[in-house]
Formats: structure tokens, sequence, C-alpha cells
């Protein structure tokens, strides 16, 4: 009873003290025990000084001539919305007349302070510019007890996430009438304290997860070790809160349904160090027993608990069971197979029907739906690439059923384009249920594609340099359209390409290539052009010197390629023919048998190739895998000529081998974000005589060694094989070997993935070798090499590579080579040789 007295006389005393108790002018005391009602007839106000006395009324919602009653409610309520606004300190409302009915009152205020700047003390300048990164100070903000309040725990939660545990920030406002009426200064004080480090972790409860698994799930909180350099030992709050998280998962995983965190503590060692101590209960482990499907109607039941795969027995495995139903990486799950038949509309919901003892039963609630068809294809953000490029590459036809997988695959065939930026890829389904038709909004946007290469660099031991053009998105049908040229006609997805290289009175190289990549428009059918022309030489004698020691090499090719639909979709097959190569050397001594005289070089190459590498520039999963064969007529079978007689230069003035590779690269991705990546790539060579009489080619053979600088593997006729560690070449005798096999495995690591400046660290180990005779070839006696390595991907310049390598084994055609000493390499493109 006295309670809700009090009550009474509080609610009775609320409007009385809201009141300003000033006396009204006129003598006419107000009697706060009889209120009155009172019309408006003006309103002014004191003690503003940054806001306008009009705005302050509007927030009041007072106005003149508004019916109010004295003592009453419309006062409290134009004080509460004026605090409300948090811009005053203090609020009042006083009655300065009344004439009659009439009244006048006074809106009385104590404007908040501005902010006229901040001064840090106690950290340095460079942790202030960081931590101001996280702050919203600026001159003339108003300084209100949420703005002291943010700006103190921001400062903290930021030194603590650096490991100052203890850190602590003291604020406070020092006038200043220098800049801004009713201005002040805040003096943000910091203590951050020692860096305090974990120096144990118990846990306790745990016993189907060891203390060291349940450590290790702990990514980002560490006990402190002298051995672990590249993790500093501090404790962040938010960081363990999410791993307990994941050891809930684990437990989860391996049966433990109802596993939790029953406490974690912390408590202090020393000034430096503290202990964690978490305590788990695991509870029962469970089992799946019977699982039931209602509402399949499309799949039998049979097969969805094939697919499904989760027997009776099984231990139940929660993030089991959802990447079975729900979407797994390589779409092998309950949903993906409806999905990708159309059934866009489809649903399944695992119900838990019964619990007994330490078993499951669940019931697999399916609704399919309807199957949904394509209606409309949209493309959005192509500014540069025309509308049939992408749509040619569009899984997703009008009309076709919907599948999941084609637009996976359209994300792909898009990515491998090189022209647009795969981590901005967008697809937007919108569906109409009633209809049962689905339109697909693809988004994308542009990269640039196109290169001009203006580089120095080091191959065949001199400084080489290169200018080239390549255009990878062009168009032939634009270059006689008004307004085309903007600064080139692009947009159909033709590559034609330029490229000068020279070392002076050395060497000089110049090619050119163009490729169609849809003749005709219709089907993915390729046509290639290749033309090129190398002059090298041995001296720096005038090319008019009888002495002049040189070799001409002048080709041209023709490809066409296709890809296949069998055995899967992600083969391609491409035939060069012809091929020809016209050799021309004149005095040039020690590397072939012979030093004047030409060669004819007319070939076919054959190449099969499966490529499902999710995107070109830094794949994360998929693999490479190619066959090619390249082979001459051959001429000693028909010709009738006795090869135990001729000259070397007329027993190769046409050159008759044939020629077989086999690579493969394989691309995994190690950890979740898809980040982290290991490339394993293997590869064989093999040149091969048609006729025995005739003798080993001397041209076309493999070269091992160094960087295999890209644009230097036909200067003497060679093919010319990277392998890091080893100095240009010298694995392999001078003229080059007839077989190789070379291995490697790179792991890669992205720095950024900004299609304007691609960059990513690795590390490499690698093998190979070289052999003559098919006797000595032996795949496991190879040179050793390891190394580190950076790729800087530039639109304009393309891929550059700086790789450090050292090598492990001797190599006998080199006794100067130090086994273990280390080298620079510098790399052009995408691989280090074909191989």
């Amino acid at each position: 009873m006295r309670n809700k007295l009090f009550l009474l006389i509080v609610l009775i005393a609320l409007p009385i003290v809201s009141f300003g108790q000033v006396l009204p002018l006129g003598g006419n005391e107000i009697d706060y025990g009889n209120p009155k009602e009172y019309i408006i007839e003006n309103i002014t106000v004191t003690g503003a000084f940054h806001f306008e006395e009009k705005a302050i009324i509007l927030l009041s919602e007072l106005e003149r001539g508004q019916k109010i009653k004295v003592p009453g409610d419309d006062i409290t309520k134009a004080i509460k919305k004026l605090w409300d606004q948090k811009l005053f300190s203090d609020v009042a409302i006083d009655a300065t007349q009344i004439r009659g009915d009439k009244i006048f009152l006074d809106i009385r205020v104590k404007e908040r302070p501005r902010l006229a700047g901040y001064k840090p003390v106690g950290i340095k300048k460079s942790e202030w510019e960081k931590v101001k990164e996280n702050l919203d100070l600026y001159a003339g903000r108003i300084v209100t007890d949420n703005l002291l309040s943010t700006t103190k725990n921001t400062v903290v939660a930021y030194f603590k996430e650096k490991g100052h545990l203890n850190a602590t920030v003291d604020i406070t406002e020092v006038r200043d009438t220098q800049k801004l009426n009713n201005a002040v200064v805040l003096v943000i004080r910091v203590n951050k304290g020692p860096k305090v480090k974990i120096k144990e972790i118990l846990v306790e409860g745990n016993e189907s997860l060891s203390d060291r698994k349940v450590k290790g799930l702990l990514k980002d909180t560490k006990e402190e070790h002298w051995w672990r350099f590249w993790k500093v030992s501090k404790y962040v709050e938010s960081n363990l809160r999410g791993e307990k998280d994941k050891v809930i998962a684990k437990l989860n995983d391996k049966g433990y349904r109802d596993a939790y965190i029953v406490s974690d503590s912390i408590y202090k060692i020393d000034p430096g160090h503290i202990g964690i101590k978490l305590t788990v209960n695991e509870g029962k482990k469970y089992y799946f027993r019977n699982i039931t499907w209602v509402g399949n109607s499309q799949y039998r039941t049979g097969y969805l608990d094939t697919l499904l795969g989760i027997k009776k027995g099984d231990i139940y495995n929660q993030s089991v069971l959802e990447s079975r139903l729900f979407m797994s990486a390589n779409g092998n799950d309950i949903s993906s197979l409806y999905m990708d038949n159309g059934f866009l509309f489809f649903s399944v919901t695992p119900v838990e029907i019964r619990v007994e003892n330490d078993s499951i039963d669940f019931e697999m609630r399916i609704v399919e739906g309807k199957q949904a068809r394509v209606r409309n294809i949209t493309i959005k953000g192509n500014t540069k690439t025309n509308d049939h490029v992408i749509r040619r590459e569009i899984r997703t036809k009008p009309g076709e059923l919907f599948s999941r997988n084609d637009i996976i695959r359209t994300q792909r065939e898009l990515s491998q384009l090189g022209y647009f930026d795969p981590e901005k890829f967008g697809v937007n389904p919108v569906p109409n249920p009633y209809d049962g038709t689905v339109d697909i909004e693809y988004t994308v946007e542009e990269r640039p594609s196109d290169q001009v290469e203006l580089s120095g660099g080091w191959g065949a031991g001199r400084v080489i340099g290169t200018l080239g053009l390549s255009f990878n998105n062009f168009s032939i049908k634009k270059l006689f359209k008004k307004g085309a040229w903007q600064p080139l006609p692009a947009g159909d997805g033709q590559q034609l390409s330029v490229r000068a290289q020279s070392t002076g009175t050395y060497y000089q190289g110049y090619n050119f290539s163009f490729t169609e990549p849809w003749l005709g428009g219709k089907k993915p059918n390729s046509l290639s052009v290749n033309v090129y022309h190398t002059y090298s030489s041995r001296d720096n004698l005038k090319r008019s010197d009888p002495e002049k020691q040189r070799l001409m090499i002048t080709g041209a090719s023709v490809g066409f390629g296709k890809r296949l639909k069998w055995p899967d979709d992600y083969f391609s097959v491409y035939l060069e023919a012809p091929s020809y190569q016209y050799y021309d050397l004149k005095n040039y001594q020690g590397v072939f048998t012979f030093t004047d005289g030409y060669v004819n070089n007319f070939a076919a190459r054959f190449t099969l190739s499966r490529n499902s590498v999710d995107q070109p520039l830094y794949p994360r999963q998929g693999s490479t895998i190619t066959f090619t064969g390249k082979f001459t007529p051959p001429y000693s079978f028909f010709n009738g000529k006795d090869y135990s007689t001729v000259t070397d230069q007329e027993r190769y003035k046409w050159l008759e081998f044939n020629k077989w590779k086999f690579t493969t690269s394989h691309f995994i991705s190690l950890d979740k974000k898809k980040k982290l990546v290991l490339n394993a790539r293997t590869g064989f060579g093999f040149l091969l005589p048609w006729n025995k009489k005739v003798g080993d080619s001397p041209f076309e053979r493999f070269k091992l060694g160094g960087s295999g600088l890209s644009g230097m593997n036909f200067i003497f006729g060679q093919e010319i094989i990277a392998l890091r560690g080893y100095s240009d070449g010298i694995v392999s005798q001078s003229v080059g070997d007839m077989m190789i096999a070379k291995y490697v495995l790179e792991l890669r690591y992205p720095l950024s993935l900004n299609p304007n400046a691609t960059v990513y660290m690795l590390g490499f180990a690698e093998a190979g070798n070289t052999w003559q005779k098919i006797k000595d070839f032996d795949p496991f006696n190879v040179k050793r090499a390891a190394g580190v390595g950076v790729r800087i991907y530039l639109p304009m310049f393309g891929l550059l590579g700086l790789d450090y390598g050292w090598g492990f084994d001797k190599v006998d055609r080199d006794p100067s080579f130090r086994p273990g000493s280390g080298q620079f390499f510098f790399t052009i493109g995408m691989n280090l040789g074909e191989l």
C-alpha cells in the first residue's frame, strides 16, 4: 500500500517538477494544485548558440495558438522530446508571462559542447593513425556521453586486439574558446599496459577429443611457445568466442550433438601472462538409425538413400547430413540432384521424429514443386565485350530446364575468357512459381585484358628487349566501323598479337598471330594463324661478312580447334596442319652436326586436352591434362636414299621425326577460403626418329635448365624447358636431348586478387632431367631444386615472375655448378616452358 501511495505522489509531482519554477509576469502565480488551460501566445529560446530558435521550437512540438494545460503533460512531453535529441545537457521550459488565458513560454537550453579537436596521449603517432580509422571524431561534432563511451570502448578494443588485455583509456574534456563557442578538446590518455600472452590452456571434460586437438581448433588463441614464431600468442575475446563454436561443431561431427561449453574462464598467472580454462560437456554419443523419405515422386527412395550415403548405425554427424542434402562442394547432394533437373522450387527438411537412447530417426520431408524452365537471360556490366561473346558461353539456354550445374559451369566458362574479374561474377535467378519459369541475370565486371609489353629480360646469356602488343578481345569486323577505335576495335573475343624481340646484333625475333575462337560464330571451333621469323648470330660481324655465323628460322602454321562433348565437355582437340619451319644456316658452328645449309620442317601437330581449371590467372581447383603428338612424313621410307653415304646437310634437308608430350597440372585448395593452393605438375617428352638409319633430329630437342624465358624457345630450334635452381640449359647437352621428365610442386598464396594488379607468392620444389638414349631414360634420376618466388599480373604487361631457387645436385655437363648455390630467375608468361 505504501509503494502505491508513493508512486501516486511521484506521478502527480512530475508535471510540476518538469515545469520551470519562475513566477509569471503580471503577478499571476500558477496554481499547481488546479491545472488551467492556456493558449500559447509566444515562444522564445534562451541559451542556444549553434541551433536556430525555430529549430528548437520545432523539436519541442510546441507552437503558437496551441492549447495546453499548466501544469500538465504537454510541457512534460516537450521537455522529453528535447532531451531525446541528446543535443542538450539541461532543458527547462518557463512561463515568462500570463495575460488572461494567454501564456508566454521560454525554452531554456544548455547545449552540449562541440568537438574542437582531440589529443592522444601515451601512444605512438603510428598507433593513433590506425586507431583513428575506427573512430568518428571530427571538428564540430556534438560531444555526447555516447560519443565519449564509444570512443573509449573503441580504443580499448583496438589494443586488446593487439594483446594489451589490461589497456585503459581516460578521456578529459578541455575547454577551447579559440575555434568555436562552447567547444572542447578531448584529451585521450591511453595506458596500453604490457602485452599479455597465453601461458597455458587447460581443457576439462573432453574425452573424445584430445587436448591437442581441442587446442588445434583454437586457430587464433595459442599458447606461448618459443618455436611458434609465426603466430603471436594473445587473447582476443571475440576470437575465442568463435573458436568455441568450432570445438562444439567438431564434437557434433563425432556424434555428440548435445555437447556444449560449460564455462570458459581466464586467470592471471603473472603481469604478462594469463591462463585459459575450458570446461566441456560432451554429452551422449548418438547414431543414425532409420531414415525415411516423404514427398519424393521424381526419384525412388532407394536411389535417394544411396546418394545420401548415410546408413543405419553411422555416427550422427550434422555436417555430413547437411552437406549430403544441401549444396555440397562437388555437387553430389540431394538438392543438386533436383536442381540440376529443373526443380528450382525444391526443398528438403530433415526432421528428427524419434530419439531413443543413443539413436535418432529422421524423416526427410521433400517438396519437389514443378520443374522450372529458363525464360529470359540478361547480362549486365559488359561495357566492352559484346553480348554474343558472353551468350555463346552461357550454358543456361531459354526454354531449357533450369540447372544449377549449368550456372556454375557458365561462371567457369566466362572466367576462362579472361575478360572479367572472377571475384565479381554475379548470378541472380528470378523465379516465377506461378508459371514455372525463371529469369537469370548474369552480372560481370570487365577487367583489362589487352597487353602492351615493353620489357627487358635475361635469356640465352644476353639481355633481351621485347616490344609486344596483345589484343585478347579484338574485333576484326569493327576495323572499318566508325567510332569503334576506342582506342582499338574490341569486343568480339578474337586474339591478335604482334611481338618483336632483340638482343642487338645477336638476335632478332618477330611474331604475328591471330585466333578466331568461334569460326563462323555458331560453334566453338577455333582458327589460329601464326607467322614468325628469327635471326640469331654467334658473333657481332656484319651480315655481309663471309665469316658471319648465323641461323635464320622462318615459320608459319595454321591450326584448327574443336571442343568435344565426349568423354565430357571439358575435352578439346587441336590440329595444327600445316606447320612449316625453314632453317637457314650459314657457318653456324658448335651446335649442329653441319654448319651450312638449310632444313625444312614440315609437320602436323595434334593435341588432345582436358581443362577443368576454374579460372586462368589464379586457379584454385581443377586440372589440365594434355597429350600432344607432332610428326613429319617419314620421307626415308619412300625416297630411296642411302643414308649411310649422304652428308648431314642432305640427311636433314627434310626433317623427319615423331614427337610426343604428356603433361598434367592439378590445383587443390587447402583452406576453406580457397586462397592457399597447391599446384602439382608433371611432364614427359619424347623425340623419336622414324628411321634409325636417318638418326636423331638435331632440331626440336629438349633443353632443360634456367627460367625458360618466354620467346626464346626457338633461337636454336630447341624447346627450352625451365628448371629453376640451375643455369640456362646446363642440364642438357648443348644441342639438346631426345627425352625429358619434369615434376613441379608449387604452394601459392595471393597477396592481392585485384584484377588490375594480381600478386601472389609461391614456394616451389621441382625436379627434372633429360636423356639422349631411350635405354638411359630414368624418370627417377632427376636434378632437384627448390625456392620461393612471386608473380605479378599487370594487365598491360601480362604475368611477370621473379624466383630465387637452389639446385641440389651436381651437373656433369657443367663442373663449375655448385650444388646448393642460389640464383634469381626472371620469367614472363604463365608457364615456365611447355612442361
